[in-house]
């Protein structure tokens, strides 16, 4: 199933870019341990999916 949300769009394309850009220029690994700003990026990106799964499933009922 395709989002027609262009918020969730947007949010996909800025996570996107800080991971593409921490990987290039930054050297950030998500396998990596002590580094705290990818386990806060990634911890970011899983709640909003989380948060808008909840919401589009109420948004079904």
């Amino acid at each position: 199933m395709r989002s027609q949300s262009r918020a969730l769009q947007l949010v996909g394309f800025l996570a996107f870019v800080v991971g593409f850009v921490g990987f290039t220029v930054f050297d950030w690994r998500f396998d990596s341990t002590g580094n705290p700003v990818v386990a806060v990026v990634a911890g970011v990106c899983i709640v909003i999916a989380i948060v808008m799964t909840i919401r589009r499933s109420m948004q079904g009922q």
